[in-house]
């Protein structure tokens, strides 16, 4: 896995944007809303929203950490490297983590991009 690969990922989903945020930070962002990220002077890390039960669990193996800046409150995850994952988990993870976000946005906002 590499940032290219963690790129096409999260730009294969409906509604999908990148950006720079923060300052530093390459966000893939769902109707604006941040799905995935990683600092643009260490885009080996990577952080995304893990599904609140389980994220404890998630955050205990070798490699990955609670994201900063208060990302544990919100369950957000930070990977330290690429090989911690096997590509299926990156898959499935990223996803997951566009579904969280996509499911708090109001669905009316999904209505007016797909006329």
């Amino acid at each position: 896995m590499n940032i290219e690969k963690i790129r096409e990922i999260c730009l294969s989903f409906q509604h999908t944007s990148e950006g720079i945020k923060y300052g530093d930070q390459l966000c893939f962002m769902v109707m604006g809303k941040v799905f995935c990220s990683s600092n643009t002077k260490n885009l080996d890390k990577v952080n995304f929203k893990v599904a609140d039960e389980l994220f404890e669990e998630f955050c205990d193996r070798e490699g990955v950490i609670p994201a900063p800046y208060g990302g544990a409150k919100f369950k957000w995850a930070q990977v330290t490297s690429y090989d911690v994952l096997t590509d299926k988990e990156w898959n499935d993870l990223i996803k997951e983590s566009y579904e969280l976000v996509k499911a708090k946005l109001p669905k009316k906002a999904f209505l007016k991009t797909d006329e």
